[in-house]
């Protein structure tokens, strides 16, 4: 147990060193149990059916979301980076 500490003590001075936000952490940590029990719950409704998370529309359209905000920024990045070089 004592030795958790000292990891978490060492990922977090690592993550302060290379500048990562630490508010993405932190709501992964509290939001991340949360999620988990919901997703148990859902699957335990449903008998294990995994096409119940993709069922509706509004399933559809979260995931959708979640996979624009995934890619997009990269992709983003790249249309810019293709600009300068073009325009260069």
């Amino acid at each position: 147990m004592p030795d958790d500490v000292f990891v978490e003590a060492g990922l977090g001075y690592l993550l302060r060193v290379m500048n990562f936000p630490i508010a993405p952490f932190i709501l992964g940590f509290v939001l991340g149990d949360m999620m988990e029990q919901n997703l148990r719950r859902a699957l335990s409704i449903s008998n294990g059916e995994v096409g119940v998370l993709f069922n509706s529309p509004i399933a559809i359209a979260l995931w959708v979301g979640a996979v624009a905000m995934l890619i997009g920024p990269r992709l983003m990045k790249m249309l810019a980076e293709r600009k300068e070089r073009v325009a260069a």
